[in-house]
């Protein structure tokens, strides 16, 4: 069985079991055995670790991510191997899926994904900011210039933001009547959107970067086609939570530049107001002390944002 446990909301796995190993080396081929295992940085819901198997003397790094036994988390898993098939070939920094065991039947229970290891790092630590926002931005580009198939995103549904007659203000907002107007330019219908294909999760804690190159791309639980403000909104977001509201525009600016487009501001609003009480401890947990947090001002900062696209919303 995955041994493992939930610490403040995160789940922590002590080691894959002997069963995962063994399923690991069978996958790999005759001949394979798992000779290293290091637990990667992050993961909210699953355990990622980084394998080495050696095979004739050939050792390779492998990715295996698995959910926690017993807690029906297994369509989350069917969902990404999907995902991961649709973007197979397209170009983009995604990794290779080496096999899959949906049910966990031969790792304790433990629904498990193994995949082929991207080179590079999560960088949150930017030294040169504008140069690391253009890459996020060319990769966004790329990304909804794919002509791939995915369902259409539906607003209120395909997100983890509540109803919009439950949105509430944030309990640490700065000037609540900001929000209040954001929650109340919502309730107009959506406005058409040239649907492009979306990740529908474009965080940079879900990219790898080597010498100042965006070399993986990661998390593919959510793909969908709608507005491509939705992505960049949900990392203009981050942006504003973790660093400020002006690289949170910066990263706008970018976006429409290269893209030759502009970024409808109710779609970007919607992705904005997905935070809520709740980022701070997220945020902080997806981090997990790659980078200094500050939780208290992360509310203020957001608002900042919140309220400039208000304005563009006129």
């Amino acid at each position: 069985m995955s041994d493992g446990d939930w610490r403040d909301g995160r789940f922590v796995q002590r080691r894959p079991s002997a069963e995962t190993f063994a399923w690991v080396a069978a996958s790999m081929g005759r001949g394979s055995r798992v000779v290293g295992c290091r637990r990667l940085t992050g993961g909210v819901c699953s355990a990622v670790n980084r394998l080495t198997v050696e095979r004739r003397g050939v050792r390779t790094f492998v990715v295996l991510r698995q959910y926690p036994a017993g807690l029906g988390l297994q369509e989350s898993l069917e969902k990404e191997i999907a995902n991961l098939g649709v973007v197979a070939g397209s170009g983009l920094p995604v990794p290779s899926i080496l096999a899959a065991d949906v049910a966990g039947a031969s790792t304790g229970g433990a629904p498990s994904l193994l995949m082929t290891r991207l080179p590079g790092h999560v960088d949150l630590n930017p030294a040169q900011p504008r140069s690391w926002m253009t890459r996020i931005a060319e990769l966004a580009v790329s990304l909804h210039s794919l002509d791939l198939p995915a369902k259409t995103f539906r607003p209120w549904r395909d997100s983890w933001i509540a109803p919009l007659d439950e949105l509430q203000v944030p309990a640490d907002a700065h000037n609540p009547a900001v929000w209040k107007a954001a929650f109340g330019a919502m309730a107009a219908p959506p406005p058409p959107a040239n649907a492009v294909f979306l990740h529908c999760d474009f965080l940079p804690v879900n990219m790898l970067w080597s010498r100042g190159r965006i070399t993986g791309l990661t998390d593919w639980n959510g793909i969908h086609r709608g507005a491509r403000a939705i992505d960049v909104g949900h990392c203009r977001r981050y942006l504003a939570a973790l660093y400020s509201p002006e690289w949170a525009e910066r990263l706008r600016s970018l976006y429409e530049s290269i893209a030759g487009v502009t970024l409808d501001p109710w779609w970007d609003l919607y992705a904005l107001l997905h935070h809520d009480d709740s980022q701070p401890k997220w945020v902080r947990r997806q981090v997990a002390g790659r980078r200094p947090v500050d939780a208290p001002g992360m509310t203020s900062r957001v608002e900042v944002a919140v309220e400039a696209a208000l304005r563009r919303l006129g």
